[in-house]
């Protein structure tokens, strides 16, 4: 029994130092702006492994505000495409959804560190984000300084 007991302990203690060590955190960060016609929603995940970012989730949420958009859809939706092309690899996922009849545009954008090459991240303005030590409070201000709100 005592023996059980030690094991027991000896498991726990196993497991704690095992999972224990590592800790993950969710950072969300949104902002809505309005501009030329077109009202834009952002909101971005970071999840940060041992206060280090390790995954990134980016929505983009456009729709017309504006008459002049609305005729000019297509080409507006045209010049998206072309700037975020569907892709899913290198450790980088980007999906869109042009959704012409109510005029909203979508990016999504999810980057897991862990797997995408400095070239991929370059691609996408993401370049020296492998390298960037801030912690999570530190991003959060540095998104909160630039008009987001987190959470």
């Amino acid at each position: 029994m005592v023996r059980a007991i030690k094991l027991f302990g000896c498991l726990t203690v196993a497991a704690f130092l095992l999972t224990g060590c590592s800790s993950e955190e969710t950072l969300s960060c949104s902002m809505t702006d309005e501009s030329n016609g077109i009202s834009m929603e952002q909101v971005v995940d970071m999840t940060f492994k041992d206060d280090k970012i390790s995954h990134v989730k980016m929505s983009v949420n456009s729709k017309a505000t504006s008459s002049l958009i609305e005729e000019n859809w297509d080409m507006f939706a045209s010049m998206m495409d072309e700037q975020f092309k569907e892709k899913s690899s290198d450790g980088i996922s980007i999906s869109t959804d042009n959704d012409a009849n109510n005029h909203t545009y979508k990016v999504n954008l999810e980057v897991n560190l862990e797997e995408a090459t400095e070239d991929a991240l370059t691609e996408y303005g993401l370049d020296g984000i492998t390298d960037d030590n801030s912690t999570l409070e530190e991003t959060k201000k540095e998104a909160e300084d630039s008009g987001f709100t987190c959470k």
